[in-house]
């Protein structure tokens, strides 16, 4: 018998649970890299600190790589604003509703969301 190779996607599609774990982690984005900064700053860790640093950075690695994927230049500066700087969804539509409009900003955050969640699917964090 013969095997037969299934060429897959690139990237694998995200469903709504990746996206929402997608979501979770961004909120969380802010906060990882406080707690990195915090880390740093200290002459030695404990072996708990060392194991969250470590995980925390490989967590916000993987975040801003996914991020850089990101080709259109709105929705990354959208999706920056609203996740990577923590403001709050209003904020965002306020920032960005002079020039889009409310379903437009909703759009790109989602299409941003998506787009990291199918990266960090395929790195295997969701």
């Amino acid at each position: 018998m013969a095997m037969v190779w299934v060429q897959g996607e690139l990237f694998p599609r995200a469903d709504k649970m990746d996206k929402l774990a997608a979501k979770s982690l961004l909120s969380e984005y802010p906060k990882m890299r406080k707690a990195i900064l915090n880390f740093e700053r200290k002459e030695t860790l404990t072996i708990q600190e060392e194991t969250l640093f470590n995980n925390l950075k490989y967590k916000v690695q993987e975040i801003d790589a996914a991020l850089e994927l990101i080709l259109d230049d709105d929705v990354k500066a959208i999706l920056k604003h609203r996740y990577f700087t923590a403001r709050k969804h209003h904020l965002t539509l306020e920032t960005f509703g002079a020039t889009n409009s409310t379903a437009t900003i909703n759009r790109r955050i989602d299409v941003g969301v998506r787009t990291i969640a199918e990266c960090l699917k395929l790195s295997g964090m969701i």
